[in-house]
C-alpha cells in the first residue's frame, strides 16, 4: 500500500466528502466542543482553511485528513495545522511527505513557519522534523 497526500481544491471537496466523514467526525471529537462537522465543512467550502487528504494511490481510498490555516499575526504569518485524523498506525507512511508538502505550501504562502497543537504522542513525530514543544504547541520556523 502506498499512501499519498493531496491538497483538495474547493470545487472537488464534495467528491471526497462521503469518504471523509469518519475523519471529520474524529476531528470533532478531538476538538472537545470547539467545532461540529457542519463547521468544518463550512470552513473548507469558504476557503478559510485548506483540506489535505491522505489516500491510497491505487484504490483512491481515503485514510485520513488534515486541515491547515494561514494565520496572520501582527508581524508575521504561520501555517497552522488545525485538525487532523487518520487511520491508526499509518502516520509513519505519510509523515515525510506531509512535512515536505506543508513546508513547501507554507513557504509559497509567505509563512515564516508552521505550528500546531498536538497530543504528547505527537512529540516523536514533531521533533523529528525540527519542531519544538512550547507547552503543547509545536512550532518550526524557517531559516
Amino acid at each position: 500500500m502506498k499512501l499519498q497526500l493531496s491538497l483538495i481544491p474547493h470545487g472537488m471537496f464534495y467528491k471526497v466528502l462521503p469518504a471523509l466523514m469518519p475523519y471529520l467526525e474524529e476531528s470533532v471529537v478531538r476538538s472537545r466542543g470547539r467545532v461540529v462537522v457542519d463547521d468544518l465543512i463550512r470552513i473548507i467550502v469558504t476557503g478559510e482553511m485548506q483540506l489535505w487528504v491522505v489516500y491510497e494511490e491505487e484504490t483512491n481510498q481515503i485514510y485520513g485528513h488534515f486541515m491547515t490555516e494561514v494565520r496572520k499575526y501582527p508581524q508575521t504569518q504561520l501555517l497552522v495545522i488545525q485538525y487532523a485524523a487518520m487511520e491508526p498506525n499509518h502516520m509513519a507512511q505519510i509523515e515525510d511527505q506531509m512535512q515536505e508538502y506543508a513546508t513547501r505550501f507554507a513557504k509559497e504562502m509567505g509563512c515564516a513557519g508552521i505550528e500546531f497543537i498536538g497530543r504528547p504522542g505527537w512529540k516523536k513525530h514533531a521533533t523529528k522534523y525540527g519542531y519544538e514543544a512550547q507547552s503543547v504547541t509545536y512550532q518550526k520556523f524557517f531559516e
